[in-house]
């Protein structure tokens, strides 16, 4: 019961799908019909299935059922077994959230440097040059069909957090499967206790942890903020992405691969602003439901970013990709500056 539920959060983080520019290859001029069978955990009877649905439905239709879908939602496989699906080819497509991308292409990490990525605005700027670069580091074994935006995380706590230290006076509950994010918070200085889900509101109520970082969409249902308060500074993007494996798809023609693409771009269209709607929405939500929502100043966001800068730069080389963080930073500073 435990592990279907961390499942079911990490595929919760996927959210809503934002499905931008993808790297297509040349595929196979074989008229053959192609069977994918897609795995989602996210729920059949939600917006995001409702459109996974409509995707399958348009790429069969577009294909003149050349490509025949069938769709499982609410999977309670974990992603380490889809992956190994998606290799062993049982099945050909997957909704992975950040913690399967991470386990194919560990350099995608680097989108969720905490601190480091402000807004949308610089998370699109970001993955205008970068995707195609993750989604060249897989190519050998999966296609990216398309990403997902899934929303911010933010800092939920018993007590305000407004700076770097009131939080180092939380006991800060992280998931034991987000090696990557603990090690930037214990960097920073950060105590953190690693603890499963589902137990997180018996071990507020008792103290055990003090504070967690969540996306607001998931604090909803989880019915978990209650008298805590939010620090409203979105400490990093989550990620999520549809993957197809590279044997399935070189199977399909070069001109059915281009109308599944169309059509993945167009499920996407409407989904960034709903993810801001939505967040927004919780967000507002759970401050009428008592969660007290605090907005550091000015000084006060200066002195997070000071912290970035100077604990996660001893992680790059190990934690973080070297090249892949300078190119990331670089893009930031650029963009910061005006050029």
């Amino acid at each position: 019961m435990k592990k279907h539920f961390i499942i079911f959060v990490f595929a919760l983080f996927c959210l809503l799908f934002s499905l931008g520019s993808v790297y297509a290859q040349r595929g196979s001029t074989s008229t053959q019909v192609t069977n994918i069978r897609f795995i989602s955990s996210l729920p059949r009877n939600s917006d995001w299935g409702r459109e996974l649905d409509k995707l399958a439905s348009d790429w069969q239709r577009a294909t003149n059922n050349q490509v025949r879908v069938t769709m499982t939602h609410g999977s309670q496989m974990s992603e380490s077994t889809m992956i190994s699906s998606l290799l062993s080819n049982s099945i050909q497509a997957a909704v992975l959230s950040s913690s399967g991308l991470y386990e194919i292409c560990p350099a995608v990490i680097n989108l969720s440097v905490p601190f480091m990525i402000r807004n949308d605005a610089e998370l699109d700027l970001v993955l205008r040059d970068i995707k195609p670069v993750l989604e060249d580091r897989v190519r050998n074994e999966f296609v990216i069909i398309g990403w997902s935006k899934g929303g911010w995380v933010y800092i939920f706590s018993k007590e305000a957090v407004l700076t770097p230290n009131d939080l180092r006076r939380q006991k800060l509950a992280s998931s034991n499967e987000l090696r990557d994010m603990n090690t930037a918070f214990k960097t920073m200085g950060f105590q953190v206790i690693e603890t499963d889900w589902v137990n997180i509101g018996t071990r507020l109520a008792s103290n055990m942890v003090t504070a967690f970082y969540m996306i607001p969409t998931l604090m909803v249902p989880l019915n978990l903020h209650r008298g805590l308060q939010m620090l409203e500074l979105p400490i990093a993007p989550v990620m999520g992405a549809i993957v197809m494996n590279r044997v399935t798809w070189n199977q399909i023609s070069a001109a059915n691969q281009q109308e599944m693409l169309r059509f993945a771009r167009q499920m996407g269209l409407g989904f960034d602003a709903s993810i801001n709607k939505n967040e927004t929405a919780a967000i507002t939500s759970m401050s009428r439901d008592r969660l007290t929502v605090n907005r550091p100043n000015q000084v006060q966001q200066e002195i997070w970013r000071a912290e970035l800068q100077n604990s996660i730069p001893s992680l790059v080389g190990s934690v973080y990709d070297r090249d892949l963080y300078n190119q990331i930073n670089g893009i930031l500073q650029r963009a910061r500056s005006g050029r």
